[in-house]
Order: structure tokens, then C-alpha cells, then sequence
């Protein structure tokens, strides 16, 4: 790998400038290799001559070995033409922009030796397909390639390595005696790498979303001037919470540790309560914003699961496993009797405590049971709490809820209603009205079973039961919207109206609703995009969120709920700031039937300026490698579709993946087709029974419509993919169509019985989905929707990915599919991810490896380019 690396390193430094590689004769290599072209940098930035280091260092390298002291730490990224550094007292640098021209260079084209003295160089790189190439950097001492150092080999005065590049934008830092005298050669088939000093590159390599900085876990205290953020990268070891104020100015840094979340100030004041996580437990912490100081409420805590405070917050509402005495791991034979074992998230443990917040006492509320606790609240005077609790049964839909209240000072439990609405949705988000009469909570938009028609229950919406006689009633109408919790939400505000995260379509807003006006729903003017994380203040009255538009990473707002948001913090602006991103456009179309199909979609992100060569008298301040969003000047580009397809849709909001399918030229449509919520009832009700058939006539819909708006897409070079639902539809998908070049299923779905039967939810979720249908009774409609029984069907290469300990869709799925075809001898390929649940995302290594083997396979099927997917297994 090292080897590999310091070749990549040679490669680019030989290329360093903006100018392509050169066409011309042969030229005698110092090799004796025949190289058919030449890149000769045209642009460097050059900071020197710097003082020579000493010849011999004892640190950080062992003695006796020869190596130069490093004044600066090569990173991803160019510096700036004038930006200056401060290497040691007395001694300071600036980065300047040298041009090459043709008087500088030797008869071979090559540029000559200038100014002795320790030089460092950077320029940019972009290789259009993988590709090999051999290096050659006079005087060179070391080489690095996108922040990390490669090896050489000095041969006959150059340093010199034969390397093979993958496609994508790189940044190369050089380290030489002088001014070094670079060159590259390679095999004249193929396009040529081109150099840039553009500052700005295209993410063409998934790893480097790693360093995209994230806000969320937020809180505001009532009067704002005191807002809780948690800052997060994909190292743990960098996540922070801090404490801002009104303006963005940090006043408490780092408060409890990377661990630590915040989960609301204390009503009319500066307290702010904290979980943070440990080995032994969970810790719930108070920090004081006018004193500074930290108090400890709870220690090690075990199972610590939700935690609400009480209008005067004065106690918490705890659920906890305390008092239990952990149950040591099965071991042997394990013996399943009901069928509410089989799935995972039925525990039955944690139960309610309360703990007053000034003295710490605590008293338990309720004892764990054959049931499981979802959700709790307290009543607007805190004298009560109510909760929802959820029951097996043995018929159809086999869960039911009961919502309870508990008199704090009376004791005992009361029924107050019973909700049927199986697993996948209980009653929950529980919200009590400040006039003591009604309870709000959020549920499936109808109850299941009975005969009652069947539903997309993840469409949820708000429901009312009135506390004095127990009826409930849905009260938010038939509309383009679904509802859902976080944040502390739902949630009332002083003046009775009700607060919560609503859906339309594909953006997520903060919704309220008025009971004094029938319920009417009305929006916050919110800035910055679809809302990502919430948080209300206590009283209602404001609110912080981060929000995002398609086109870049989220940014923090706060403001009053009712009136709108303004910027409070970019985290993520120096980071994005050196890339290039594509800025969707809206690609709706109409379904077969007059629906409406809503979709975006990314341009991809391409070289800027002609790739054809150069000679060096020419224009060389032009940068032909310069990254720009948008169709291509010649030529047809590939494109990806994505999709869910299933009971959700896909959300609106920056998406990482989807930008470095762009970045890698590629064309980005997402579609949302029927059955996702957020677009009405009849819209989401297409998931229950469907199974393939509308969703899939959506996703080519929209591909037809997307591919006459934009004749420059490359019909022939369409790749698919999707997860889960996703990735079932992926499979229908190709049993349908030979339209797509490619297809990638991700744990996806095969067979509708394995699934129904071995999935951990495969019956529960399967129950909605399959609108009650079951094998035995209605065995030609899960043959006729299964992929598996399809399978001859398919022609287009499928590459199926999936975890190895995936429990919701088993290996087995993808197992299954990949033995039909390859028995029918169809292009078919499959990886399993030892370890990995679904998502194969327990890693972010993982996570890395699998999103590029997807690009590997699109551009071995869409582009003809297989090199990348092939070198993956050599070895």
C-alpha cells in the first residue's frame, strides 16, 4: 500500500500544474521506458527556499535513518497563493504561484532545476479514470498525496514511481532540494491527467465526508440567550457540546465530554439538564449558565431510556431498569412460545421513577410486566402522568395500547383508553393540553384490524382523547402532511397551542396547531431548508434548528416560532468551502394515473475547460481541471437513480452520497413514488398491498421524464439503487425493465414469504405492508411480487450487497437471489459484510467500502470502465 501510495504522490507531482499532459514523440525515460506522453507542470504553488534540513534526525524517526525535518503538515486541501506561515521565530514563508514556461524547460520538454534550498509544492491533480502512470521528481525527498506521505525510489538522479491513479480530484504536496524538475509518462490510450491550483475540489473519494462537521442535540432556554449545541465528525474523539449565546459566541466550551447530550434548559431560567454516557451506565447532569458550576443528578444509571421534565421542573420522569437485577446472557437452547419473542424491541425492563431535581430523592412508579412502556408525559400541573403502555394479543394485528394515567399523589393506575394499532406505530409523542382536558398523541391514521381498511400507518397523524370521557379522534384532516416527534415535540405552548415536526412531502417543518380554531395547522417561516434537528424552548415561544437546503451541509438557526429564523452558525462552512457541490433542481413528474411524482435532480459535477492538450506557450493561468456543476460541453454523461420507495420518503436536505455521485460525473435523480407519506392518505396508502408495481412505474416515470429534459444524459448508461425497501425495489426494478445498465440492491427484500417469516419485523412491518395478506391465503400474490420468482426475468448485472448479521432482512434474501441467477447464468455479483447489522454502516470503514463499491459497479456497467471494480479483488 505504501508503495502504491508514493507512485500516486510521483504521479501527480509530475502533472503539477494547470496545464494537461502533453501528446508528442516518445521521449527515452530515465528508465529506459518508452513514455508515449508527457505531463510537464505548467503551475505550481511553491513555498522557498526554506534553510536545508539537518541530514541526520534522531526524532520521530529511528536513528541513522536519513529524513528531512518537516517545517509544515501536508493536508487535503491547497493552500492559498500568498497565504503566509510562520514556520519558526525568525523564519517566515508564503506560498507563491510559479509559472513554467518554454524557455524554462530542457529539449525533453522538461522543466529545469532553479534556486537551491528546501522547497515545498502543491498543486491539484485530476485523473479522469484510473489509470497508470510513471512519476519522475528531480531532488525530491518526500511526496505526499491527499494529506497522507507515499514512498519512491530515487533511480538515476529523479525520484521515480510507476503507480496507478483512481479517478477523481487529488491533492499533491511535494517536499525537494530545489526547485524540482517533474515529469510524467504513460501509455498514450485513455484521456490524460490534468493539473489545477484550484482551491476547490470535487468529493470524488467518500471517505472524505468523514470531515463534515454536524450540529444537532440542541436546546434553548426560555428567554434565549442561552443555546446548547453538540458538534460531531465521524471521530468520536472530536465531538463537543458547547454552550452559545444569541449570537453564536461559544460562552461554555466542551461542557461533560464528548459523551454528553444535551436534553433541555429548566423552565424560566439557565439550568440546562444533560445525559452523558458511560461504561457503567448513564450520568444526568445540571449545569448552571449563570454560575458555570455542574451538579450530578444520577450516576451510572442503568437502561436510562426517555426523560421528561415537569412544567415547573421541579421533577423528572424517568425510565430506567434500576432495581432489576440484570439478566445474564442466554445461553444453550433458547425455547421460543408466544410470538412476541421473535421480536428484538419488545422489552419489557424499563419502568417509570420520578426524581425530584433538588433533592435527588426518587420513587418508583411502575413495575416492569408482560408489556412494554413507550411513551410518558406529565400534566400541565404536574400532578398527574400519563403514559402508553403496549400489550401482545393473540389475533391480528397481536399488539394493542392501553393510555394510562398515575395520580402522583394518590397513587393508582387508571385506564383511559385502548388503541389498536399493532407494532410498527403505538400512541406515542404524548402531549397534555395547559387546560387539563385533553391529551394529544401521535398514531397510525387509523386503527388496524377489525375490517377497517388498510393503511400506511407510518402516515402519521395527530390524535385527541379527551381526558374526562375517554373518546379519542384523529383531528388533523386528509391533507399533504404526516407528523412526527423530536426535539421535546409535540408540545404546547403557553397560549394552548400545540407544537410539532410535520412533513410535506419531502421537506420536514415546525408545525402548530391551534385547538381554539378547530385544529388549524399553520407553519413556522423557517430559513435555511428543510428542518434537520429541533428544539423548543420550554415555554414554547422559540425555537433552534438546523436546517439544510439540497446543495450544502446544515447550518444552526434560532428564533421566535413565530416569527423567522435567523443564521446563528455555520459549522460547516470552512469545511465546505473547499469543495464543489451540485445544486439540484426540481425533476417532478405525473404517474401513469395523473399523480403527481415529486423528484430532484443533482447535475453533475465535471472538469471545467477543455481537456484537449496544450502546448506550453499557450494560456497557462487556464485551469482545464477546474470542478463545475453541470452539463457536460460535449459528450453524454451516466446517471444514477436513487429511491426508498417504501413506507417513508426520502427527505430533502444535504445528502453526502448523493454528491459524490455527482461529483464522479454522474447525473443524480432521486424520486419519492407512491406509498411514501407526507403526500396525503391516498398517496401513502399505495404502501399497503402494493409491493412493486406503482412504485416501480413511478421510478421509470421519472426516469423517462429526466432523460428527455436532458438529452446530454446517456440513456444507455443508467445505474439503480436502493436499501432495504430500497433494495427490494431495486430487484422488482429489473424484473421489469432492461432499461438500466446497472443495479446495486442493498439488504434488500427477494422473497416476501422468507421475509415475512424470518425477519425480526418481517411479520409486524410485513403485516402493514402486505395490507394482512399471508402465505397460505394468498400465496399467488407473494410469488407474483417476489423478485426471487422473477428471476428470469433479469438481465441487467446486479451487484447485492448486505451484513452478514443482518436480523431485520436476513443475508438469506440477497443469498437466495444471487443462487437463481447465477444458476440462469445472469451478471450477478455478491458481497457479504462480516459483523454488519442492516445498513452495513457499523463502521464507518464499512460504510466507506461499500458506498464506492456501488460507483466501482455503476462505472463498470454505465461507463465501460471496470478497472477500479476489478482491482478491488485482486489479491
Amino acid at each position: 500500500m505504501r508503495l502504491f501510495k508514493s507512485t500516486l504522490l510521483l504521479l501527480v507531482l509530475l502533472g503539477l500544474a494547470g496545464v494537461p499532459a502533453l501528446a508528442g514523440d516518445p521521449a527515452e525515460s530515465s528508465a529506459g521506458e518508452k513514455d508515449q506522453f508527457r505531463a510537464v507542470p505548467a503551475r505550481l504553488l511553491v513555498l522557498g527556499p526554506l534553510p536545508t534540513a539537518p541530514e541526520m534526525v534522531e526524532a520521530p524517526f529511528p536513528r541513522g535513518t536519513a529524513r528531512p525535518v518537516l517545517e509544515i503538515t501536508p493536508g487535503r486541501f491547497l493552500p492559498r497563493a500568498g497565504e503566509g506561515l510562520s514556520l519558526a521565530p525568525g523564519r517566515d514563508g508564503q506560498w507563491q504561484t510559479r509559472h513554467w514556461e518554454a524557455r524554462d524547460c530542457d529539449a525533453e520538454g522538461r522543466p529545469g532545476a532553479h534556486a537551491e534550498g528546501i522547497h515545498w509544492l502543491a498543486a491539484t491533480l485530476r485523473v479522469p479514470r484510473r489509470q497508470e502512470l510513471t512519476l519522475h521528481l528531480a531532488a525530491g525527498l518526500a511526496l505526499f498525496v491527499d494529506g497522507r506521505e507515499v514512498t519512491g525510489s530515487q533511480e538515476e538522479g529523479s525520484y521515480q514511481a510507476t503507480t496507478t491513479l483512481t479517478a477523481g480530484w487529488h491533492t499533491v504536496w511535494a517536499r525537494a532540494q530545489t526547485d524540482p524538475a517533474l515529469w510524467a509518462g504513460g501509455p498514450a490510450e485513455g484521456p490524460a491527467p490534468v493539473w489545477s491550483l484550484d482551491t476547490r475540489l470535487a468529493l470524488t473519494d467518500f471517505v472524505d465526508l468523514a470531515g463534515q462537521p454536524r450540529a444537532g442535540g440542541l436546546a434553548i432556554s426560555d428567554d434565549g440567550r442561552f443555546i446548547a449545541r453538540k458538534l460531531t465528525r465521524r471521530e468520536p474523539s472530536l465531538a463537543r457540546l458547547d454552550v452559545l449565546d444569541a449570537k453564536g459566541r461559544v460562552l461554555a466550551g466542551d461542557l461533560g465530554g464528548g459523551k454528553a447530550t444535551p436534553l433541555g434548559f429548566f423552565p424560566g431560567g439557565h439550568e440546562l439538564l444533560l445525559r452523558r454516557s458511560g461504561s457503567e451506565g448513564t450520568d444526568l447532569q445540571v449545569w448552571d449558565g449563570d454560575t458555570g458550576a455542574m451538579r450530578t443528578l444520577l450516576r451510572d444509571e442503568p437502561g436510562l431510556g426517555l426523560v421528561k421534565m415537569s412544567p415547573d421542573g421541579r421533577h423528572l420522569l424517568l425510565a430506567s431498569t434500576a432495581g432489576l437485577d440484570p439478566a445474564a446472557a442466554p445461553t444453550g437452547n433458547r425455547r421460543y412460545v408466544h410470538l412476541r419473542e421473535r421480536v428484538d424491541d419488545f422489552t419489557p425492563e424499563p419502568h417509570l421513577h420520578l426524581l425530584d431535581v433538588a433533592s435527588g430523592a426518587r420513587r418508583q412508579l411502575t413495575a416492569p410486566a408482560d408489556l412494554v412502556l413507550d411513551d410518558a408525559v406529565f400534566s400541565a400541573d404536574g400532578a398527574v402522568v400519563y403514559f402508553t403502555r403496549t400489550l401482545s394479543q393473540t389475533e391480528r394485528p397481536w399488539f394493542h395500547s392501553e393510555i394510562v394515567a398515575l395520580d402522583l399523589a394518590a397513587g393508582g393506575e387508571t385506564v383511559l383508553a385502548r388503541f389498536t394499532g399493532g407494532w410498527e406505530v403505538r400512541p406515542h409523542g404524548l402531549a397534555a393540553s395547559p387546560d387539563g382536558r385533553h391529551l394529544v398523541f401521535l398514531g397510525p391514521p387509523e386503527q388496524v384490524g377489525g375490517g377497517r381498511d388498510e393503511h400506511n400507518v407510518y402516515n402519521k397523524q395527530l390524535w385527541v382523547l379527551d381526558l374526562a370521557g375517554g373518546e379519542y379522534r384523529r383531528v388533523t384532516p386528509d391533507a399533504p402532511v404526516s407528523f412526527d416527534g423530536g426535539g421535546g415535540l409535540p408540545r404546547f405552548d403557553l397560549k394552548g397551542r400545540l407544537l410539532v415536526m410535520a412533513g410535506q412531502g419531502s421537506r420536514l417543518r415546525l408545525a402548530r396547531l391551534d385547538p381554539a380554531q378547530g385544529w388549524s395547522l399553520s407553519f413556522m417561516n423557517q430559513q435555511g431548508g428543510s428542518l434537520g434537528a429541533v428544539n423548543v424552548s420550554p415555554d414554547g415561544d422559540r425555537v433552534v434548528y438546523t436546517a439544510s437546503p439540497l446543495g450544502a451541509p446544515p447550518a444552526l438557526y434560532q428564533g421566535k416560532v413565530s416569527g423567522q429564523g435567523r443564521l446563528l452558525e455555520d459549522p460547516a462552512a470552512d469545511w465546505s468551502a473547499h469543495w464543489v457541490w451540485s445544486d439540484p433542481e426540481p425533476a417532478g413528474c405525473t404517474a401513469e394515473d395523473g399523480t403527481p411524482i415529486e423528484a430532484w435532480f443533482y447535475p453533475p459535477v465535471l472538469a471545467g475547460g477543455q481537456d484537449q492538450g496544450q502546448d506550453l506557450g499557450q494560456d497557462l493561468g487556464h485551469d482545464p481541471g477546474r470542478p463545475v456543476a453541470g452539463a457536460p460541453a460535449a459528450g453524454r454523461c451516466p446517471l444514477v437513480v436513487y429511491y426508498y420507495g417504501g413506507s417513508t420518503p426520502t427527505m430533502q436536505g444535504f445528502n453526502g452520497t448523493h454528491q459524490f455521485f455527482a461529483a464522479n460525473g454522474y447525473g443524480v435523480l432521486v424520486v419519492n413514488p407512491r406509498g411514501a407519506h407526507g403526500y396525503g392518505d391516498a398517496f401513502a396508502d399505495f404502501h399497503a398491498g402494493d409491493w412493486g408495481p406503482a412504485a416501480a412505474a413511478d421510478v421509470m416515470a421519472a426516469t423517462r421524464h429526466i432523460l428527455a429534459r436532458h438529452p446530454w444524459l446517456d440513456d444507455q448508461g443508467i445505474g439503480i439503487y436502493g436499501g432495504s425497501y430500497g433494495g427490494f425495489l431495486t430487484e422488482y426494478l429489473v424484473t421489469a425493465t432492461d432499461m438500466f445498465a446497472a443495479a446495486v440492491s442493498m439488504y434488500g427484500i427477494s422473497d416476501l414469504a422468507t421475509y415475512w417469516g424470518q425477519g425480526t419485523w418481517g411479520w409486524t412491518y410485513g403485516d402493514m405492508a402486505l395490507a394482512g395478506a399471508t402465505p397460505w391465503a394468498d400465496p399467488r400474490f407473494f410469488v407474483e411480487h417476489s423478485p426471487l420468482f422473477r428471476a428470469d426475468r433479469i438481465n441487467t448485472p446486479l451487484l447485492l450487497l448486505h451484513g452478514q448479521d443482518d436480523g431485520n432482512v436476513t443475508p438469506g434474501e440477497s443469498q437466495q437471489l444471487f443462487t437463481a441467477l447465477s444458476v440462469l447464468n445472469r451478471p450477478v455479483e455478491m458481497v457479504l459484510f462480516p459483523g454488519e447489522d442492516h445498513g452495513i454502516s457499523g463502521t464507518w470503514e464499512n460504510r466507506v467500502e461499500h458506498r464506492t463499491m456501488i460507483l466501482e459497479w455503476f462505472d463498470r456497467y454505465c461507463r465501460g470502465e471496470g478497472a477500479a471494480w476489478e482491482a478491488r479483488w485482486e489479491d
